[in-house]
């Protein structure tokens, strides 16, 4: 409003309370007094009323949903109090109590309704209080209704701010809890690995000396010595092989068993012709002794190449917790695809692996978390694709990046998913026996991105998915 105006309201305001009082007096309705605390009108009396405020403040409240008195507005000289009960008969909306001394008029129904009839001077002046108190609480109101928006604008931010702030407080506690399982878990697996190396060092020890052993006992015995090292030195027989010479030696031999043709399969054909006569003859206790020999040495030979696969485990296992090198120790991209291959290898055994894997240049960066993300998306891969269908591995390098992808022949990540697979609790796992928390993909792009590198992924043409992992030369 206008200042011209709100001066003109506020003196036509005084103005009408001084005609109130001058009729009040002429009328010989005389002004009332509050004293401070005390009520001029109760929440839901009865109310017939209507005061006019003279002098001092009124404060309005009204009960909360709790039962608490909540303040409304407070009232100064020229208000009417009890307007809506006055004119609709309701019961009071609110409470009305002095905050200091007060004077007013106390105008009730029946006084009211036969003056304005009666008299036009009094209704001027009742209709310019009227239109003063509802301009003002007009006012009040839209105020109230900025600041309401302003507050629930607030709000809002301060909202959306709480919400990034317990997502970041999830993030970081979901990659604690990953930092500590990585730790945990290289723990355990330096633990294992240096269990299994220990009987396994001891194994071969004792193998060793059994074999040499063994050919010292056979040394004056060309032929028992033959036997050993051929079996020693046997290659695998594949099993359409296994059927072909099964074949031909129990045609060959009518009188020779199943059993003892079976473990006569992986002889070289110079030492079954050595076993002729005795074949021929039926001399099975000396076939007997000849099978038992090579056979031993077979074993032996097997001891051996089974101990290799359990020093390379141990091998693998070590570097792939890394327990014994430094933060930032580099990453052989090469080195951390073979670990991860040697680790799950239960996995990937059932599928059809192919692997076009280059050497690269080491990288600045931390190989165990390397591995972390190499094993996240293999484990993917294998849970996505069907057994015996195809998993890609692949690497290469280009001006600023190394990279590996990892694809599988499964039936990719729906359109839906694409652009929030690597948030967190997003998974693709639902159902037929498998469950996701949704984190092995959020954790390891956080790794990618700790390394200074990326972690995308697209779907294949021809069907399934390739995840791709690029690591800076220079970090």
């Amino acid at each position: 409003m206008p200042t011209s105006d709100a001066h003109l309201m506020k003196s036509s305001t005084s103005e009408a309370l001084q005609g109130l009082v001058a009729w009040a007096r002429h009328a010989g309705v005389e002004t009332l007094r509050l004293k401070p605390r005390e009520w001029m009108m109760r929440e839901g009396d009865k109310n017939r009323s209507l005061c006019v405020l003279l002098a001092g403040e009124v404060q309005l409240s009204k009960a909360g949903p709790d039962g608490r008195a909540q303040k409304l507005d407070l009232l100064r000289q020229g208000s009417l109090i009890g307007i809506l009960s006055f004119w609709t008969g309701n019961p009071s909306f609110s409470d009305s109590q002095a905050i200091g001394e007060v004077e007013y008029l106390k105008l009730d129904r029946d006084l009211f309704d036969r003056t304005v009839a009666e008299d036009a001077e009094f209704s001027s002046l009742t209709l310019q209080l009227l239109v003063a108190n509802l301009s003002d609480r007009y006012r009040s109101l839209v105020g109230l209704n900025l600041k309401v928006a302003g507050l629930t604008q607030e709000l809002e931010h301060e909202r959306n701010a709480l919400q990034a702030a317990v997502k970041d407080l999830q993030q970081t506690r979901n990659q604690m809890v990953h930092r500590e399982k990585l730790v945990t878990m290289g723990q355990l697996l330096a633990g294992i690995a240096h269990e299994i190396n220990n009987p396994s060092t001891s194994l071969m020890q004792s193998v060793s000396r059994l074999s040499e052993d063994l050919s010292a006992f056979v040394q004056d015995k060309p032929d028992e010595l033959r036997l050993l090292q051929a079996g020693q030195a046997a290659p695998f027989v594949s099993t359409s092989e296994s059927r072909v010479k099964l074949s031909a030696l129990i045609e060959q031999y009518p009188d020779l068993s199943r059993a003892r043709a079976r473990r006569l399969i992986r002889f070289p054909d110079e030492l079954l012709e050595g076993l002729r006569k005795d074949l021929k003859k039926s001399r099975w206790h000396r076939v007997d002794e000849h099978i038992r020999l090579f056979e031993l040495g077979s074993s032996l030979h097997s001891i051996e190449i089974a101990n290799e696969r359990i020093t390379r485990l141990v091998k693998s296992l070590k570097s792939y917790s890394r327990q014994d090198e430094p933060e930032d120790a580099g990453v052989d991209l090469g080195k951390c695809i073979q670990d991860t291959l040697m680790i799950l290898n239960h996995k990937l055994k059932y599928y059809d692996l192919s692997l076009e894997v280059e050497t690269l240049p080491v990288v600045h960066g931390r190989p165990g978390e390397v591995n972390q993300i190499l094993t996240n998306l293999l484990s993917n891969a294998c849970e996505a694709t069907e057994p015996g269908k195809k998993i890609l591995i692949r690497s290469g390098q280009t001006e600023d990046v190394v990279w590996v992808e990892i694809g599988d022949d499964g039936c990719g990540v729906p359109e839906h998913l694409m652009q929030k697979i690597f948030e967190p609790n997003v998974t693709t796992k639902s159902g037929g026996g498998q469950f996701g928390l949704g984190l092995g993909l959020a954790i390891s792009k956080d790794l990618a991105m700790q390394h200074g590198g990326s972690l995308t992924l697209r779907n294949r043409e021809e069907g399934g998915a390739i995840f791709r992992l690029e690591l800076p030369l220079q970090c």
